[in-house]
């Protein structure tokens, strides 16, 4: 029997590689992104948490509307309480 593996894109093994996850922060303070993208949140109970990619989305959606954006990513895994 031959098996034919042109185009296949790879092969599900059930393990995911996880992307790493980001939380954005106002520099110097315990003040989080609101986990609904806008407002801030103290501590990271509520906080916003997602990949690179869509911390630059929201980033750049903010700056498209002139709004201010005080934030910086932290990686998730130094912030964790």
């Amino acid at each position: 029997m031959t098996m034919l593996t042109s185009g296949l894109h790879g092969i599900r093994t059930g393990d995911r590689v996880q992307k790493p996850r980001v939380r954005f922060r106002i520099a110097g303070t315990n003040k989080y992104l609101h986990l609904s993208g806008t407002g801030v949140t103290n501590g990271t109970r509520y906080a916003w948490s997602g990949t690179k990619a869509q911390a630059r989305v929201l980033r750049d959606r903010a700056s498209g509307q002139g709004e201010d954006w005080p934030f910086k990513a932290v990686k998730r895994i130094e912030v964790e309480e």
